[in-house]
This record gives C-alpha cells, sequence and structure tokens, in this order.
C-alpha cells in the first residue's frame, strides 16, 4: 500500500487589501522573508542535497535541509526503497520557481512558500521552507505534489508580501485553518457530520478506497486512526479564504487472527517493513502533507484538498495477537 499522491499546479499571485475586521498576524511588520534571488539559492541547495540523499538512499543528509514530518516521510521513503531494492527518485537537475509566496513577520520563526517544477519530469511540488533563528537554515517542512491541471486560487497581499492567516482566524471563512484540518482528520476518521463537509474530496475518496482494500485482508481485522498536525501555514487568498499548508497523521492497526501469519505483496510498504509478515499485531504511521482550500464565508462551496504527498514514518509490531 503506497500513500496517496494528489496533485494540481500553476498559480498566480494577486494583489489585494485586508478584509474588515481580520485579525493580523503581520503587525508590526519588520521581516521581509527572502527575496527572489535568494529563494533561488534556498530551493537549489535543497534539490542538491536531497538529491544527492535520494542516489544514495541514505537519509543522514536530509536533517540539513529538511525537518518535521517531510524529514520522516523521506526517511521513512528511503527505507522502503532499500528493502525492497527499489530506485527513487532524485530530483536536482534544473528547475522552474512557477511561484513564490512570501509573507513578512515580526519574530521568528520566518517561512514562505514556493511552487517548484522540475525542467526533465514536469514533475510539481508546492514546498514550504522554514526557518527558527537568524543562525539557523532554511529547512523544508512541507512538500505536497501538484498538477498542471488545477490552478491554486490567487493570494491577498499587503504591498509586495503574501498575507497570512493565523492558524485560528476563521474571520470571514467556513472555518479556522486549523479546525478545517481537524475536521477533515475527523470525516477520515468516520465521523459523519464532519463527512458532510469533505463529500467527493478526492483526497478523501482515495484514502477510503485504502480503507476499504485493508478491511478485505482475510483473517485480518484493521484500524484506521488519523489526527491532524498542530503545525500549520495559512495564506488569505484572493477571494476571501485561505490556503492553507498542514499535515494529517495516520495509523494503520492489523491484528491476525491467531495461529495465522499475514503477508504483503513485494512492492508495499508493509513487506519492507515486516518481511516475514505479521503474527499479532503490527501498525504502520504515516504523515500526508496537504494543501487545502478554505472557501469565503458564504460561498457556494466545500472546503477542499488540492494536492498531497505522504508515506510511511514509523512501524511496529508485536506477536501474540487474540486467539
Amino acid at each position: 500500500m503506497r500513500a496517496a499522491t494528489l496533485c494540481l499546479a500553476a498559480l498566480m499571485l494577486l494583489a489585494g487589501c485586508a478584509l474588515p475586521g481580520e485579525r493580523d498576524p503581520e503587525a508590526p511588520i519588520v521581516k521581509h522573508v527572502l527575496t527572489a534571488e535568494e529563494v533561488d539559492d534556498v530551493v537549489r541547495e535543497y534539490r542538491t542535497v536531497r538529491g544527492a540523499a535520494a542516489d544514495a538512499l541514505d537519509p543522514q543528509p536530509l536533517s540539513t535541509v529538511e525537518t518535521g514530518s517531510a524529514l520522516a516521510i523521506d526517511t521513512g521513503m528511503f527505507s522502503i526503497a532499500e528493502e525492497l531494492e527499489r530506485e527513487e527518485f532524485a530530483f536536482d537537475g534544473p528547475f522552474t520557481i512557477e511561484e513564490t509566496y512570501l509573507p513578512r513577520f515580526s519574530r521568528y520563526p520566518l517561512w514562505f512558500a514556493a511552487v517548484v517544477a522540475d525542467d526533465a519530469t514536469g514533475r510539481r511540488q508546492v514546498q514550504v521552507f522554514e526557518r527558527g533563528t537568524a543562525s539557523e537554515p532554511w529547512l523544508v517542512t512541507l512538500t505536497a505534489e501538484i498538477t498542471e491541471k488545477t490552478r491554486l486560487p490567487g493570494v491577498r497581499s499587503v504591498g509586495d508580501a503574501a498575507r497570512r492567516v493565523a492558524a485560528d482566524d476563521a474571520t470571514a471563512m467556513t472555518g479556522a485553518p486549523e479546525g478545517v484540518l481537524a475536521s477533515l482528520a475527523a470525516s477520515l476518521d468516520d465521523d459523519e457530520g464532519a463527512a458532510a463537509s469533505w463529500r467527493g474530496d478526492p483526497f478523501v475518496e482515495q484514502m477510503t478506497r485504502t480503507l476499504s482494500a485493508n478491511e478485505q485482508l482475510e483473517g485480518v481485522s484493521f484500524e484506521q486512526a488519523w489526527s491532524a498536525d498542530p503545525q500549520v501555514y495559512a495564506l488569505r487568498t484572493e477571494d476571501g479564504g485561505a490556503l492553507v499548508f498542514g499535515t494529517l497523521l495516520r495509523q494503520d492497526t492489523f491484528t491476525v487472527d491467531g495461529g495465522l501469519r499475514v503477508t504483503w505483496p513485494e512492492d508495499s510498504p508493509q513487506r519492507a517493513f515486516w518481511p516475514d509478515g505479521v503474527v499479532g499485531t503490527g501498525s504502520l504511521r504515516y504523515a500526508h502533507q496537504l494543501v487545502v482550500y478554505i472557501p469565503p464565508e458564504g460561498a457556494d462551496e466545500l472546503p477542499r484538498t488540492l494536492g498531497a504527498s505522504g508515506g510511511v514514518v514509523d512501524s511496529s509490531s508485536q506477536e501474540g495477537g487474540p486467539g
């Protein structure tokens, strides 16, 4: 079972003014994140280091350019690729920065987002870079795949800076960024009330198919649990909504009937972590990094996921299941 990858594409950065009464997380503005030239240097350094790590399937260099769930996902992906003797992609060649979102801040940590396209493959990603202090490097904390078929909404600006939205700010929107991500996690956790807000969402549909496949395993009881990571990045869109970058955490638990051993296909994450199969109970933990759009208040539409990337970040097993 592989983590789902959703996608979308090129974006526009449009000017705008503040919404009446919205809280301003940027005042007083004293720090502009980076210039366009500096963004290019940061992205290039990341791609070079990440590419070398992917070529060697060695996660150690990643800690110099990645952090948080981005680092955990890549580390798990390298482990799977090495165990299954599978080549991993490395994106360290020519690239195009299609768009940048550069907020301003009054204090550290700082962050910015960029849409980066690999010139050779056409592969596109939305990447969020964060810097904790002036002496620390820029680290990728979130990466989500996008395609060329869907446009991200235009982002409201304050002068030449993208306007940020606080994680708990629901001003003039259908929900606050952290609340909307929590609702998405709840919908995947079989909360009927939350599910109504995500009806027809492509990420939810993909995860539902994965759940259904696991529930049909013979001789296995399957449970899945979801939660939202508290780290959220959000920008005000030109229409008054928000473009949100965040992470959902998922745990899949397999409990094998007594006297049985369950194995998985050779190309599956389960096979990489449990080459001899599972007797008793085994759990895989995933992180899914998402781009989510929150509509403005009064809009005739639901929040939706626009892109996602993810993978296994940890595993555990324990013999002696029921029976």
